[in-house]
């Protein structure tokens, strides 16, 4: 009843209005992770001088940086007939039961820089290799009926492996966007494999009987089937999911149709009535532009690396958590990435390649301002043409530091606790542990708020950390009393995170 209530309001209060909320003392959900992708970055940030590949490092999977609790390994397909090499990762499969696993060292790399910071990572597929898809090409092609054994093998075997490392690959989403091919061999621009409705239950279950023969079908959960939108999701899931329900951890979408509330509610119950006791996962999204408070979204070309984008995709992150109660949320294989800069005005024939659409200026120390050719599908973007001017800088927009608030502070075993009140909004969230509360809070509005908050229990405010228009996830002064409750000033334009111990001071 409240999430409906908050999607029935989302947009018809301004959130100047904000004034007053209560901390549930009832849990919502109890989160798994936030995460982002390595695809298709790694094959370029290899090749970059070690001390920038580990500050790289740092600045995902450290709390220093983003603070990342999950991590996407792109399993590779060998990239046959996929035209940019970026997206073309090498494959591990040779044979059956044949496999060289020295292939791929850029994506092994920051695998193994995931795994050194004990961050959880979840193994994906964009295209079996090329030997086991219909034209035998790592795009354009079909999974192939008949083979789900053979696939299985292929995939549980290169888990096998890398757990057998010590790399703790905790789920494989053998099947990502299967709605889509990419293309025809020669002129893809990414790996793909589709598999239609009627293929996808044999795939599930090649992949889980393979798992289960070496003791991994408990260690290793299977997420299913990440197609590209909510609304394809749900007219495809009767055709295969009821049959492997029991065999898949969680149901994995991407929101490419960037979904109303209304269509989102609608896919959650869909899968609640389908896959009782399934949670679902977001885990891909990208290029959009719109308003901070989520007005104009849209798949679409440009680039904006302000405060006015960062919170239109923090509006998508805070949907999925607050509206649909999802316990992980990924940055997609295209919105994590690291990407490419323009270093003369871009045009739109060059769509495939990820832009700023500009040349910085001067080079390694400012970004370019919001343009219409380039592509917002990055926090950190890098110049493709390092090889020959040396210029290895990371360029952060402001969408780097508002994900930096939900990777440091949604972590693992924390839970959503709802805020209750007629003011209350979707952007808006209380995150809890143990021992801490953490008030996620943005304001999309052009007029500053304040936001009074009550607790369940006794509470000690510690510290607030801001990202606006002229703050990167700066330190700002904590929470004051207020009689019995607490005003959090809510800055125009920012995403603040307030901190209190649960305890007296």
């Amino acid at each position: 009843m409240l999430a409906a209530t908050l999607a029935a309001s989302l947009f018809a209060v301004s959130p100047a209005s904000v004034h007053a909320a209560t901390v549930s003392s009832t849990a919502a959900q109890t989160f798994l992770g936030v995460g982002g992708s390595g695809a298709w970055w790694p094959h370029d940030l290899f090749n970059f001088p070690d001390a920038v590949r580990q500050n790289l490092s740092t600045l995902l999977f450290s709390q220093s940086g983003l603070g990342l609790s999950s991590y996407r390994f792109n399993i590779g397909g060998g990239g046959v007939g996929v035209v940019n090499p970026v997206r073309a990762p090498q494959t591990f499969y040779v044979s059956p039961g044949v496999y060289n696993f020295s292939a791929d060292p850029q994506g092994v790399y920051f695998l193994q820089q995931a795994g050194a910071h004990g961050v959880p990572i979840t193994a994906f597929v964009n295209s079996a290799p090329s030997q086991l898809t219909s034209n035998k090409a790592s795009c354009g092609g079909t999974f192939v009926n008949g083979t789900g054994a053979a696939y299985g093998t292929y995939v549980a075997d290169v888990i096998s492996h890398w757990r057998s490392t010590g790399l703790m690959i905790n789920f494989i989403s053998p099947m990502n966007e299967p709605d889509n091919s990419f293309g025809s061999p020669g002129s893809c621009g990414q790996e793909g494999m589709q598999v239609s409705a009627n293929q996808r239950a044999e795939v599930v279950n090649g992949v889980f009987n393979a798992l289960q023969s070496r003791g991994l079908s408990t260690a290793v959960g299977i997420l299913a089937d990440e197609s590209s939108s909510l609304s394809l999701a749900t007219s495809e899931y009767p055709t295969w999911l009821p049959s492997v329900a029991n065999k898949v951890a969680a149901i994995v979408h991407h929101t490419y149709d960037f979904p109303t509330d209304a269509s989102y509610t609608s896919f959650v119950n869909t899968v609640k009535s389908i896959a009782p006791g399934k949670a679902t996962w977001m885990s891909e999204i990208c290029c959009s532009l719109g308003t901070g408070a989520g007005t104009g979204r849209g798949y679409t070309q440009g680039f904006d690396p302000t405060i006015t984008n960062a919170l239109m995709f923090s509006g998508l992150v805070f949907q999925s958590f607050v509206l649909a109660s999802e316990p992980h949320y990924d940055a997609s294989s295209f919105e994590i990435q690291l990407h490419l800069l323009c270093l003369t005005p871009c045009s739109s024939s060059s769509g495939p390649w990820s832009q700023m659409g500009a040349l910085p200026s001067p080079v390694r120390t400012v970004q370019p301002p919001p343009n219409s050719v380039g592509w917002n599908d990055g926090m950190i973007y890098y110049d493709p043409s390092y090889a020959t001017n040396k210029n290895f800088a990371l360029y952060l927009t402001k969408h780097f530091w508002t994900y930096k608030h939900f990777g440091n502070f949604v972590k693992p075993g924390s839970v959503r606790l709802p805020l209750v009140g007629t003011d209350v909004r979707e952007w808006m969230m209380a995150v809890s542990t143990s021992t801490t509360y953490n008030l996620i809070l943005m304001n999309p509005n052009t007029t500053d708020s304040t936001l009074t908050i009550s607790f369940p229990d006794t509470v000690c405010p510690i510290s607030g950390f801001r990202t606006s228009a002229t703050e990167d996830f700066a330190t700002v002064a904590a929470a004051t009393k207020s009689g019995t409750s607490w005003l959090l000033p809510l800055k125009t334009m920012s995403l603040t995170t307030y901190t209190f111990n649960r305890a007296a001071c």
